[in-house]
């Protein structure tokens, strides 16, 4: 009988201290669950979703060897390994603690040194720690208008160090026998977007050209509605299988992305359309979501004045 009630009573205080531990919520500098939002909302910065916030966690991409995607700290990271280094793409939320977590999990899988880290767009939950990544030696390659992107964009958290490595159109990276294609085709979430391409293994990393949560056009930094269908029809061109997003816990696939295709085409026709008729700018959103109840335009443009005045803008251009 005493046995028992001194074992009851040792689960009481283990059940005790479980429920105080639990309470207490997680040790000092570890994030809440991956989830909500990316940087900013102003008409300089953009918006990610899902996972954006939370502590980085890296995992394999399937069926993709070698390949592995790095969730949290702000925009999603690809990483790929090869025999000769490191081909990373995109670089987390700015600081030095956020870079020191993003490569404690690529040490995980390989210590093998970061020879190329390719920055998409321009924003800090992905360009954040370009100066880190030039600092230990690797070339930091983005097109040549996210250093015209930089001039002018403000973020809270710091403005991005400025890439080593600029292109116009196409740019080349071939490493351990491994050959990684950087892109850009137009403007879409910004001027200076960049897309990568893995030819061997039929993946592709989108930065914010397509996200999870369906995206935003920062028109303060060179973004466009009508030109970003465009972008993402020569991406669709590409023998793909897999998209990695810019925000979101996990792949996607090339029917995904031609959904996001066809919501665009569907957004810039009947904007134009719309605008040919007459439809004056403080309807223009309205009437596009009567034409086509999955366009969400609103959400693209984050509701946000200055950015809603831009798209208007260029549809009247495109309409003449």
């Amino acid at each position: 009988m005493r046995r028992i009630t001194a074992v009851l009573t040792f689960l009481g205080i283990v059940i005790l201290a479980a429920n105080l531990m639990f309470a207490q919520g997680p040790p000092a500098g570890q994030g809440a669950a991956p989830g909500g939002g990316g940087a900013g909302r102003g008409g300089g910065q953009g918006r990610g979703g899902g996972a954006a916030g939370g502590a980085p966690a890296i995992k394999p991409v399937p069926n993709k060897p070698g390949l592995y995607m790095v969730t949290g700290l702000g925009g999603n990271t690809t990483v790929r390994v090869t025999s000769d280094g490191l081909v990373v793409v995109d670089t987390k939320n700015l600081g030095e603690a956020n870079y020191n977590q993003l490569m404690d999990q690529i040490k995980t899988v390989s210590q093998a040194p970061v020879k190329y880290a390719v920055v998409t767009h321009v924003h800090q939950d992905h360009a954040g720690n370009t100066d880190s990544f030039i600092k230990a030696g690797a070339k930091v390659v983005a097109h040549e208008n996210l250093k015209k992107n930089l001039e002018t964009y403000t973020s809270a958290q710091g403005k991005p160090g400025t890439p080593n490595e600029l292109y116009a159109k196409d740019y080349a990276i071939k490493l351990g026998g491994v050959e990684v294609q950087v892109h850009h085709y137009a403007a879409g979430h910004t001027s200076g977007d960049s897309i990568v391409y893995f030819p061997d293994l039929k993946v592709v990393a989108m930065g914010d050209e397509f996200a999870s949560n369906g995206g935003n056009c920062d028109y303060a930094q060179g973004g466009s509605i009508l030109e970003w269908a465009k972008s993402i029809g020569e991406v669709l061109k590409l023998d793909i299988d897999t998209v990695i997003p810019g925000h979101g816990n996990d792949p996607m696939t090339k029917a995904d992305l031609q959904a996001f295709k066809t919501r665009l085409d569907s957004i810039s026709k009947n904007a134009i359309d719309l605008v040919k008729k007459g439809t004056p700018k403080d309807q223009l959103i309205a009437a596009i979501g009567a034409a086509d109840a999955t366009a969400n335009v609103g959400g693209l443009l984050m509701n946000n004045q200055a950015r809603i005045d831009a798209f208007y803008d260029e549809v009247v251009k495109a309409a003449k």
